[in-house]
């Protein structure tokens, strides 16, 4: 098969869950899911009925990935994660290797949910080769960072993003968001191949990767008040950016 991780393989694909069953357990096998999209007008659409979590799988992931290094990710995310989510774990606090594993962990969710959902412009899955290589170095040539929410439940957004900008520069990136309940990521992929700052409003992100030092501030309007879970995900989304050079 040709594994969306490591490529054509004599492994047998398997079916890999988007949210592993450690997620399921912690909050219930039936829990759903609604998908949508956000317009060029910035209103949104449902793409398509909610889907059970547990049925929410990738069958683009062989058995030695999935069974592999995915299952060990998902081993050294899940205390941390669940930490955070119960809040006796702050993201502030975390260890620059526990905020690599988180953006990993992030970095390999995001691509695998782009793929189930059947997104129009899918990450590239040379970004998941790379988490897979790179266990112990440098996750890849993207960004994430993390916020504790009150939201309770489970969601997924992507937004492609390409605006010019004063002096020929431009914002742009595929930025996909991944909510768990009280827990939501941000994850940036770059479209382009040039060089690029990572952005973000520090009062509401903590950054995972890069390192915080490598983060610049981001000049954005305050939250909306009050809105509902779908709005603040759109909101958030705004709220970070991927800055690229371009002569």
């Amino acid at each position: 098969m040709d594994c969306l991780a490591c490529g054509t393989t004599s492994s047998p694909a398997s079916r890999e869950h988007v949210f592993s069953k450690w997620l399921l357990t912690e909050f219930g096998p039936d829990i759903s899911m609604a998908l949508f999209r956000l317009l060029d007008d910035g209103a949104h659409e449902q793409r398509r009925a909610e889907i059970k979590l547990d049925s929410f799988k990738l069958k683009r992931i062989c058995e030695c990935c999935n069974n592999g290094w995915m299952s060990e990710l998902e081993e050294s995310a899940k205390p941390l994660i669940l930490g955070v989510i119960r809040g006796v774990l702050e993201l502030g606090s975390l260890s620059e290797d526990e905020r690599r594993i988180l953006a990993r962990w992030a970095g390999k969710t995001a691509i695998i949910e782009s793929h189930s959902v059947g997104a129009e412009c899918p990450v590239s899955g040379e970004y998941l080769k790379r988490i897979r290589t790179n266990a112990d170095g440098i996750p890849g040539r993207f960004a994430v960072v993390a916020c504790r929410t009150e939201m309770r439940a489970f969601g997924h957004m992507q937004i492609g993003v390409i605006r010019d900008l004063i002096g020929g520069a431009k914002a742009s990136g595929n930025i996909i968001m991944i909510a768990l309940p009280k827990l939501v990521f941000a994850c940036g992929f770059p479209m382009l191949e040039t060089p690029y700052q990572c952005r973000c409003v520090k009062s509401l992100y903590t950054p995972l990767w890069p390192p915080p030092a490598a983060w610049y501030p981001m000049n954005q309007t305050p939250m909306p008040s009050g809105p509902d879970d779908l709005e603040t995900l759109a909101a958030m989304a705004e709220r970070i950016e991927l800055f690229h050079f371009v002569k």
